[in-house]
C-alpha cells in the first residue's frame, strides 16, 4: 500500500468537515454550507497536493506508483465532486426557473369597422423543481381597442416525468386536440398575424385550453420512426343557447374554467412521424354539453392534421406545409323553447366543420442578405356552420402574406385578407400588420 503524507490526512479530514456533514438532497442549515469561494479553495489546495504526490513518488518503481496514484487520486476526485454538489446546492435557491414569453404590436384595418392598434405581452413562467417535477404557467396580457388591459390564465399546470415515455400532469392546459393551438398560436410562431377560423378565439371549433388532467409522451416506431400521444379529462365546455347573441345558438363556450354537469370531457390526440420532416395525427373529444333545461347534449369533435417542415438544398430554403381539418358535431336540441329571446323556438341539425391549409416558404440560403430574411405565406380556411341556426352563415378566407425576420425570434408581418360569406352576411376583407417578439 502506497503511505499516504501528513497532507492526505489534512485533505480527508478537510473533504469530511464539508461534505459527510450534509446528505445530498437535503438542504443545508445555515451553520454547514459549502460555499463556492470555499469549493475554489478546496480544489486548488488538491492540485497542488497531486502534484505534491506525483514528485515524492518519481524514485517508485513505475508501474506501482502509477497505480496506486491513479488509485489514491480518483478516490480524491470523487470526493471533491461531492463537495462541488454540496457547493451547488448550498447557493441561492434550490429549482432552475426561466421566464420566458412573447409580445406583440399590431395593426388592423378590416372593413365595415374602424382600423385599430393593438397590443399584447404573455409572460411565460417555466420552473424545474427537480429533474422529473416540471411547472409551466402563461399570462396574457391583452389590450383591446375598446376596453382596459385584459388579463387571462392561459395555462398553469404541473407534470411529472414518469419514464422516458410518460409523463402525467394536472391543472389548466393547452389542449392536445389538433396542433395549432397547442403548438403554434403563440404569435412569434403563427406565420399570419390573426388565427385560422376554426382555431379562432370567438367561434372557434375546438378549445384552446382545459383544466383537469392529461398523460402524454413519445414512442418509437421501429427503427427509424416515431409516435406520440396526448390524452386528457377535463371540465367540458358548455352549449350556447344563444341567450347573448342568437347567433351563436348551438356553439360550444370553451372559456368556461368550471364543468356545466358532472360529466367529464375525455380527448386526446395521437401523431405518427414516418420521417423527421413529415407529421400526421388524428385528434377526438367527448363530453355532455347540456346547461340548466337541457338534456344529453352529447357532443363529439374530430380532427386531422397533417404537417410538413423541411430545409430543402434544392429549393434554396424552408418548406413549411400545413392542413388540418375539425369536425363538430353536437346533438339536436331546441333553443327558445318558450320565444323569450326573439328568435324560437327552433332546432337544427348542428354539425360544423372547418379547417386551413397553409404554405409557407423562406429563402434561407440565398446569398442576399435582405432575401433570405423574407418569407411568404398562403393560407386559405373555411368555416361552414349548420344550416336553419339562427344568422348562420358559411365563411371562407384567402390570406396572402409576406413576414421579414429581423432575428429567428423577432418578426414583422404584413397580411391582406380577402373574406367571403354567404347568405347576406358582409364580407370582410383586411390589411393586416403585426411584429411578434418572442423571448
Amino acid at each position: 500500500m502506497l503511505i499516504r503524507p501528513k497532507t492526505t490526512l489534512v485533505v480527508i479530514a478537510t473533504l469530511w468537515m464539508l461534505g459527510g456533514g450534509i446528505a445530498l438532497g437535503e438542504q443545508p442549515d445555515s451553520d454547514n454550507v459549502v460555499s463556492r469561494e470555499e469549493y475554489d479553495n478546496l480544489k486548488k489546495e488538491f492540485e497542488a497536493f497531486r502534484e505534491q504526490m506525483l514528485k515524492t513518488n518519481q524514485n517508485r518503481a513505475p508501474a506501482k506508483m502509477d497505480q496506486e496514484t491513479q488509485e489514491y487520486l480518483q478516490y480524491l476526485e470523487t470526493e471533491l465532486g461531492v463537495v462541488k454538489d454540496l457547493a451547488l446546492a448550498s447557493q441561492q435557491g434550490s429549482t432552475k426557473f426561466l421566464v420566458t414569453g412573447y409580445a406583440t404590436a399590431g395593426f388592423t384595418d378590416r372593413r365595415g369597422e374602424n382600423s385599430t392598434f393593438d397590443a399584447g405581452f404573455n409572460p411565460i413562467f417555466l420552473w424545474e423543481l427537480n429533474d422529473r417535477l416540471l411547472f409551466e404557467g402563461e399570462i396574457e396580457l391583452e389590450l383591446p381597442g375598446d376596453a382596459e388591459t385584459e388579463t387571462n390564465l392561459e395555462y398553469a399546470n404541473a407534470s411529472y416525468l414518469v419514464n422516458d415515455y410518460v409523463t402525467v400532469g394536472a391543472g389548466k392546459f393547452l389542449t392536445p386536440f389538433g396542433i395549432f393551438n397547442e403548438r403554434l398560436h403563440p404569435a412569434w410562431i403563427n406565420k399570419l398575424p390573426d388565427r385560422p377560423l376554426p382555431y379562432g378565439s370567438e367561434g372557434g371549433l375546438a378549445p384552446v385550453s382545459s383544466t383537469g388532467a392529461f398523460v402524454r409522451g413519445g414512442i418509437p416506431v421501429g427503427k427509424t420512426m416515431k409516435g406520440n400521444y396526448a390524452f386528457f379529462l377535463s371540465n367540458g365546455p358548455e352549449l350556447n343557447i344563444g341567450d347573448v347573441a342568437a347567433s351563436e345558438a348551438g356553439s360550444l363556450k370553451f372559456h368556461n374554467n368550471a364543468d356545466s354537469n358532472n360529466n367529464k370531457a375525455f380527448g386526446g390526440r395521437v401523431g405518427f412521424l414516418p420521417i423527421p420532416e413529415l407529421e400526421a395525427g388524428y385528434s377526438f373529444m367527448y363530453f355532455q354539453a347540456q346547461p340548466d333545461g337541457f338534456t344529453n347534449v352529447d357532443v363529439v369533435l374530430h380532427a386531422i392534421d397533417v404537417s410538413y417542415i423541411r430545409d430543402s438544398d434544392a429549393l434554396g430554403g424552408v418548406i413549411d406545409a400545413r392542413f388540418e381539418w375539425v369536425w363538430s358535431d353536437v346533438d339536436d336540441a331546441t333553443y327558445d323553447a318558450d320565444g323569450s329571446l326573439g328568435f324560437g323556438p327552433t332546432r337544427f341539425n348542428n354539425s360544423r366543420d372547418g379547417g386551413y391549409a397553409q404554405v409557407a416558404y423562406r429563402p434561407s440560403k440565398n446569398g442576399n442578405k435582405v432575401i433570405k430574411k423574407l418569407e411568404g405565406v398562403v393560407r386559405y380556411d373555411w368555416l361552414n356552420n349548420p344550416n336553419g341556426a339562427p344568422e348562420s352563415f358559411d365563411e371562407e378566407r384567402y390570406t396572402c402574406g409576406l413576414n421579414y425576420w429581423l432575428t429567428p425570434s423577432t418578426v414583422v408581418k404584413a397580411a391582406y385578407q380577402m373574406d367571403n360569406k354567404d347568405n347576406g352576411a358582409n364580407d370582410a376583407d383586411a390589411f393586416l400588420v403585426q411584429a411578434a417578439i418572442g423571448f
